[in-house]
């Protein structure tokens, strides 16, 4: 199962809205063949596994990450080839959730005479497939907040520099996360301060595959020359505001192939919760949040945000106006602070990166 398991991590970035899957065949003790979903609509990790096994398979035992599906979709049932191909067993390390499996096609291998496992490894099962998970069950996207900041707690210096608090080390995983993520999301004042780019680079060139760039903007104060939009037309970016945006600057940012979306408002704010409903309905699983302290803060606020990686800079910059990392009102007392579990931390180059599920306060 540990194979299947680095298998579908394979497709990272590729398979939403399906999940992460990964197979083996195991025959007489040994791998016979393998397998795993590498893009939406390309066939599942048990069919390529089982065809890679041909003749093979008969007899043989299938461990495979996610409970096998028993419906039409964009291929076949899987349940139909393994019950062809004549499989003796199939381990399933959990059940899939999704209101069209949800336990059918476990009961259809049973009913048809196949012994099946299922709860082998399903913690590590779950973990690989959080976004996936929170989409099916939640019908949001499961939200990253990744942020830069010194030790002293900055994202900027005074002057409002950010290039680069953090060495390249790190950036070359923050590429790698935005290649394995479907959407990535700033605030207003990042790109007034920093006009990104938001692209992904491989080995040091340019991808092919860029996320959905998306900027939180209550009042369209986005540049028309910004870098964003002027990549508009190449790449997909839509920029999230409310009616307190004028008419006129709606249409100059649609003229030049910015996707305009207008949502409700909380606290004079875009509605980030309302934001997440409507990404779900387009079948986008994950979010990553870059930034800045404000976008942050009301993630936080909305309890949207599920896990974290947090880079730390060995520099210090000071400042009592310099932007910190998360910012907005905070909380007032200590018993309301938000926490962190399954914490990793790893020397990232000269920084930290700390990784963490965050647990948010009763």
């Amino acid at each position: 199962m540990r194979r299947a398991l680095a298998l579908a991590q394979r497709g990272a970035g590729h398979v939403a809205p399906n999940p992460l899957v990964g197979a083996v065949v195991v025959k007489q003790g040994r791998i016979i063949a393998e397998g795993f979903h590498a893009r939406f609509g390309a066939p599942h990790a048990e069919v390529i596994a089982l065809r890679r096994a041909g003749r093979h398979a008969r007899g043989a035992a299938l461990y495979v990450t996610l409970e096998p599906c028993h419906h039409v979709g964009k291929t076949p049932p899987c349940t139909k080839m393994i019950l062809r191909a004549g499989v003796r067993e199939v381990v399933c390390a959990m059940c899939d959730p999704h209101v069209m499996v949800n336990g059918r096609g476990v009961r259809a291998l049973r009913r048809a005479g196949v012994r099946v496992r299922v709860g082998v490894l399903a913690d590590e099962a779950r973990r690989l497939n959080r976004p996936f998970m929170t989409a099916v069950t939640t019908h949001r996207p499961y939200v990253t907040l990744k942020l830069a900041q010194t030790l002293d707690g900055k994202i900027a210096t005074v002057t409002r520099q950010s290039h680069w608090i953090t060495g390249p080390t790190a950036r070359q995983i923050v590429h790698r996360l935005r290649r394995e993520t479907q959407v990535v999301l700033v605030g207003i004042n990042t790109v007034l301060a920093d006009d990104p780019r938001l692209g992904v680079r491989a080995d040091g060139r340019a991808s092919a595959r860029d996320p959905l760039k998306i900027v939180v903007d209550d009042r369209l104060r986005v540049p028309l020359r910004s870098r964003l939009v002027r990549s508009a037309r190449r790449c997909r970016v839509l920029v999230a505001t409310t009616s307190r945006a004028s008419l006129s600057r709606r249409r100059a940012l649609a003229h030049r192939g910015v996707d305009v979306l207008v949502l409700p408002m909380v606290r004079g704010h875009v509605d980030l919760h309302a934001l997440c409903r409507r990404l779900a309905r387009r079948g986008i699983q994950h979010l990553v949040i870059e930034g800045g302290g404000e976008v942050a803060a009301s993630a936080f606020a909305a309890r949207l945000v599920d896990h974290v990686a947090w880079f730390i800079a060995p520099i210090i910059v000071g400042g009592r106006t310099a932007p910190t990392s998360v910012g907005g009102a905070g909380i007032a007392m200590l018993r309301g602070a938000i926490h962190l579990d399954h914490i990793v931390v790893q020397r990232i180059g000269y920084d930290l990166l700390i990784e963490g599920d965050v647990v948010y306060s009763h």
